[in-house]
């Protein structure tokens, strides 16, 4: 095969810009949804009862696997459709809501998503979007560009220790970049990206709709790692972010054990050092 056809069969995007930004920086932000779509949205949410009314959650940790299931049947068939515009050969995983209520235990640090599938050959895709107007006081995202292409280790449920976790803050404070999305937009990237929302500090409730997409005719799995340090890899069914309870062992076909699992711990310098190299590799001067 030519290295043409290999980059054709491996593309995420449909449009070439998009595809050379998203290589660059592992996301990329584009008008995404119309109003009709985000209205059918903000309904859905309003609809489906959480019974979660302060702090920050994703319908994903919701112990009610009717809502979990429910509010990603919804998301699923209002956002795919938009999705497929712009990415091709993948399929939906997971739609969910990802709430912030107004409070000061609402951040979400920087971390990169769940490994839901291989990613050896293509990335994961997720799509995030909001559905109202978000400030920086309300929980803006946060990125490291370019992390998806030198951050390592494996990632699951329902901890794992990380490369940056020793000097996070920092990471966050010092090299960690807002994310404009106006509504409408939807930041659409690689899961392994670092990512990150700062608390809502403001007198409203953020409200974003995701959706996680997989290349086509793969395998969902999934890592968990014991109170042990045993780490289990799962092939998994494709509802499995539905009817899954974080915390429990998953049920599937176990392909992978590793013990004593660990990941090696990156200074403050050597996280800026990565990102620097990689920032002037691919000639940005972000």
């Amino acid at each position: 095969m030519s290295a043409t056809e290999t980059r054709v069969t491996t593309r995420t995007f449909h449009d070439d810009e998009l595809e050379q930004r998203f290589l660059r920086d592992g996301y990329v932000v584009i008008d995404f949804a119309d109003p009709a779509t985000i209205d059918a949205l903000l309904r859905a949410y309003e609809d489906l009862d959480s019974g979660i009314e302060e702090g920050y959650y994703p319908s994903l940790m919701s112990p009610d696997l009717d809502y979990k299931a429910k509010t990603h049947a919804q998301v699923r068939d209002l956002v795919w459709p938009h999705l497929t515009q712009v990415i091709e050969g993948y399929e939906p995983l997971l739609g969910v809501f990802m709430v912030k209520h107004p409070g000061p235990d609402t951040e979400v640090p920087p971390h990169q998503d769940w490994i839901v599938a291989d990613e050896s050959l293509r990335p994961t895709m997720n799509v995030w979007m909001p559905l109202a107007e978000i400030t920086p006081e309300m929980g803006q995202m946060r990125v490291l560009p370019g992390s998806h292409r030198w951050l390592e280790g494996l990632r699951g449920s329902p901890s794992f220790p990380t490369q940056w976790e020793g000097v996070y803050q920092q990471v966050r404070d010092d090299l960690m970049e807002p994310v404009d999305i106006k509504v409408g937009q939807a930041m659409v990237y690689d899961i392994r990206v670092l990512h990150g929302t700062p608390a809502n500090v403001s007198d409203q409730t953020r409200v974003v709709t995701s959706l996680y997409a997989i290349p086509e005719n793969t395998a969902p799995i999934h890592y968990y790692r014991s109170p042990e340090g045993v780490v289990e890899g799962y092939e998994v069914a494709n509802n499995f972010c539905t009817v899954f309870n974080i915390g429990d062992v998953p049920s599937g076909s176990k392909f992978t054990e590793i013990a004593d699992y660990g990941v090696e711990a990156l200074s403050f310098a050597e996280i800026s050092e990565r990102h620097a190299r990689d920032r002037r590799v691919f000639g940005s001067d972000s």
